[in-house]
């Protein structure tokens, strides 16, 4: 079997209801690299969808030991905001292992998943039953068409605040704050939970901490950026500009650009999947020929393939092509990354002659 395969029985429909799958372990362990197995296709949320599994997806050492999921957007849509969940089920059909994801799926054949899902010795140990292994996908879109949905006018419904408008509260008022974060000398006060369920760094801090221990130093961020992280971690959002800089007069010469910036090089260190893609929106709408060369330098290096694709596309315009490879820091930056300038001149090629 090559670096393609259909399902050809070894994936079946156990549920089409809650979306579950019968997986052959046993008969696909031995697939060469790079094969992957590719469910029927599903519909959930009102779209259709499709998993690949890879039982082993490269030669790496580091990704080995696991097999590999993604989630794959096979209906024709654009820009679909979704909360994606997978859930292993034991060998008493109970739900015990889950991964879980935030994605924008851009158009159909966009994916979204884990290179390394699970080991393979806990996934022989936990979940395997007969040579078969069970998977649930919940996924749940959360475009705004859902936020604008109205209850009946016969259902009188009373006001209520939504979880993360409670959490922030307590994070605001510093009510059962249990950690400190210190950042370049500034401490800010926050809870072990919150931290750990948003975060798998923060998670992986907080475990290593002694029990004593209350304070987390996090260095290479400075405090603005990290109001920003945090703010999101309790209400996945950005936080009005004036509230990061309490009154200081600094905040009308802000450089917003180069903040979204620091911090979507914040939410990658910290596994901030959400937040990582709002920043790489905004940076790719509001892209100069002051930004482009900076904004394509940290595309690059942090794996953001749509502002990468974004900063081409607009270096590669005619008007803007002479201007781009005088700019500063253009050519160290192609030192640095020769591939990048085989790309750059394929999107000249590529790109329509003006009229």
């Amino acid at each position: 079997m090559n670096q393609a395969s259909v399902a050809n029985g070894l994936i079946t429909v156990v549920n089409s209801d809650d979306c579950s799958f019968k997986i052959n372990y046993e008969e696909s362990r031995n697939f060469v690299n790079n094969s992957f197995l590719r469910s029927p296709i599903f519909m959930c949320s009102g779209y259709e969808w499709s998993l690949r599994y890879f039982p082993r997806e490269s030669q790496g050492l580091e990704t080995s030991e696991y097999i590999s999921l993604y989630l794959d957007l096979e209906s024709h849509a654009e820009n679909i905001s979704t909360s994606v969940t997978f859930y292993l089920l034991g060998k008493d059909m109970r739900p015990l292992q889950t991964r879980h994801v935030w994605s924008l799926f851009r158009c159909k054949g966009s994916s979204e998943g884990f290179r390394t899902f699970i080991k393979k010795s806990l996934l022989e140990s936990e979940f395997i039953r007969d040579g078969w292994f069970v998977l649930r996908c919940d996924i749940r879109v959360m475009n705004g068409e859902w936020e604008e949905t109205s209850l009946p006018d016969e259902i009188s419904a009373p006001p209520f605040r939504h979880l993360y408008e409670e959490l922030y509260e307590l994070l605001k008022r510093k009510e059962m704050t249990d950690v400190v974060i210190e950042v370049a000398g500034e401490s800010m006060e926050a809870h072990r939970l919150v931290l750990a369920a948003r975060s798998p760094l923060f998670k992986e801090l907080i475990t290593k901490a002694t029990p004593r221990s209350n304070c987390i130093k996090v260095n290479y961020v400075t405090p603005v950026v990290f109001k920003v992280v945090l703010h999101f971690m309790y209400t996945d959002a950005l936080p009005p500009v004036n509230k990061l800089f309490d009154g200081d007069s600094t905040e009308g010469n802000v450089d917003l650009y180069g903040l979204t910036q620091e911090v979507l090089v914040a939410a990658d260190e910290y596994k901030l999947h959400g937040l990582k893609i709002i920043c790489e929106e905004k940076l790719a709408k509001h892209l100069s020929m002051e930004t482009v060369v900076s904004s394509l330098d940290l595309a690059q290096h942090h794996n953001c393939q749509h502002l990468k694709k974004i900063c081409f596309e607009f270096a590669a315009k005619p008007e803007n092509i002479k201007a781009f490879m005088r700019s500063d820091g253009f050519v160290e930056l192609m030192k640095r990354c020769p591939t990048l300038l085989a790309q750059y001149v394929a999107h000249i090629t590529d790109f329509p002659p003006s009229q």
